[in-house]
């Protein structure tokens, strides 16, 4: 996968939940539920961190999301992400995302 790519969905589109199977802390999916279909990671590049807007409320501070370019077995290619770090609460709920496919 070349990195640097957009994801070809709209920012302003609100991510959608997934199932995920990733290992903590810091591990990318190997496998991951979209639209009732499973789907196997065949590539991973990641996870590239991103923090809270500390400047809009207190409860960003400590926000964390981890993003992952992720690529299926059948080529297709998505943006994914975990609310926080994996080790600490604080950081978020583990719950998965799906933000954009490319």
């Amino acid at each position: 996968m070349a990195g640097g790519a957009a994801p070809a969905r709209p920012a302003d589109d609100p991510p959608q939940p997934i199932e995920a199977i990733a290992a903590l802390p810091d591990r990318p999916p190997t496998a991951f539920i979209w639209r009732r279909v499973r789907r196997r990671v065949r590539h991973a590049d990641g996870p590239e961190r991103v923090t809270g807007e500390w400047w809009r409320r207190e409860a960003e501070k400590r926000a964390i999301r981890d993003y992952w370019a992720v690529e299926d077995e059948e080529g297709r290619r998505y943006w994914l992400f975990r609310r926080g770090d994996g080790e600490d609460p604080a950081t978020g709920d583990l719950d998965w995302f799906l933000h954009g496919l490319f």
